[in-house]
């Protein structure tokens, strides 16, 4: 019979096995039990049943490895598959689902990201601009700063220079303030002596041996010191009368030119000390009370004025009256002499005024008068530096 199948296709066997004889197995092909690759699903389509065996719980059904047994399959029919690792596909399917929700969590982060950094890409590439201008000023204070760093060495090593310079001063002043140190203690020794020379308001003082010739201080000698009065006799060293072949002690004047031959006429005040007073000729002037000042007749009516000084002495020559004006005779102190107005109340109240009196020829008034008038008569005026 194998012979017999030679030639023929797979299907032409197939159908010759089966329908050749009546102990042939004989197997009709249901029209529509074929179907093509991607044919579409109808309604009603026929085909071989595969059943399986529902089982709500999965168990084993054969007796031992190499048994045949039903599929199994779930209430609602879906087979139960056992995923080759051992696995349970639902567990597989739970990771997976866990797995890609977080891909698609992170993802949709990831979009964010994304759109974030669209958005800032503007952003950033500004601020990279300003980070880089920013930069760039930071290199030019730090150049700034090496050269302030560079100057500041450069003060820092004049300051040296300085400071070595202080020091060398700082020896210097030591040098003198030890040289002051012993000075002043010297000072201090003297004060010291000094202080103990002093008692009360006098200084005690012992003279000691001159050598001969040597005691002269200036024009003075000292010659003797009483010890009961412990004071210090000075005398010149020319003797009196005597002819003067050293240097005497002079006292000496000053000599005020004032064209009057007055000395001046300085005033000096109560308790001021003042030099005598010397005419161009190195001549005493002393205070003329007596007229010698210089003097003037009178013979007329005129007023007549002390040029200088004041009238101290009046002589009259003739019988004189005064004028009975107001300077008739003007005394230089009212009240003190005799005048035109004045009674002399600063010697007695019962004085009286010169008018109307007859002064006698040969008499002659002191005092001190400021001027005079005459009425009648001559006199002779003498003036005086009062």
């Amino acid at each position: 019979m194998a012979t017999d199948l030679r030639g023929y296709s797979a299907d032409e066997v197939l159908n010759k096995v089966l329908n050749i004889s009546n102990d042939s197995i004989k197997v009709d092909i249901v029209a529509g039990a074929e179907y093509a690759e991607d044919a579409a699903h109808t309604t009603e389509d026929t085909g071989q049943f595969v059943l399986g065996v529902r089982n709500d719980v999965l168990a084993a059904l054969g007796g031992t490895d190499g048994d045949y047994v039903p599929f199994q399959m779930n209430a609602s029919g879906a087979l139960f598959v056992d995923i080759a690792n051992g696995g349970q596909l639902d567990t597989i399917i739970d990771t997976l689902e866990t797995t890609l929700t977080a891909i698609e969590t992170d993802t949709a982060a990831l979009e964010v990201l994304s759109i974030a950094a669209n958005v800032d890409h503007a952003a950033n590439e500004a601020l990279l601009i300003t980070i880089d201008e920013d930069t760039n000023a930071i290199k030019g204070h730090v150049d700034g700063i090496e050269t302030l760093i560079t100057s500041t060495n450069s003060k820092i090593d004049t300051f040296d220079a300085v400071l070595d310079n202080i020091l060398i001063k700082n020896t210097e002043i030591d040098a003198v303030l030890d040289t002051i140190d012993a000075d002043t203690g010297a000072i201090k020794t003297a004060v010291e002596i000094i202080d103990n020379a002093i008692s009360g308001n006098e200084m005690q003082v012992d003279v000691l041996t001159i050598a001969a010739g040597d005691n002269n201080i200036g024009n003075v000698d000292i010659v003797s010191l009483p010890a009961s009065t412990n004071t210090i006799e000075v005398v010149g060293d020319a003797a009196e009368n005597a002819n003067a072949s050293g240097n005497p002690v002079l006292v000496g004047g000053r000599y005020d030119a004032s064209g009057t031959n007055d000395g001046g006429l300085r005033t000096l005040g109560t308790t001021d000390v003042g030099a005598l007073a010397l005419d161009p000729k190195g001549v005493l002037l002393t205070k003329d009370f007596t007229g010698q000042a210089g003097s003037i007749l009178v013979t007329g009516t005129g007023a007549i004025a002390a040029g200088y000084g004041k009238f101290v002495a009046i002589q009259f020559i003739e019988d004189t009256v005064f004028s009975s004006s107001a300077n008739g005779l003007s005394g230089t102190d009212l009240q003190r002499w005799p005048d035109d107005t004045g009674v002399g109340s600063d010697i007695s109240s019962n004085g009286a005024a010169i008018d109307s009196v007859t002064f006698p020829q040969g008499l002659t008034i002191f005092g001190r008068w400021d001027g005079f008038t005459l009425a009648s008569g001559k006199v002779i005026a003498y003036i005086g530096y009062v």
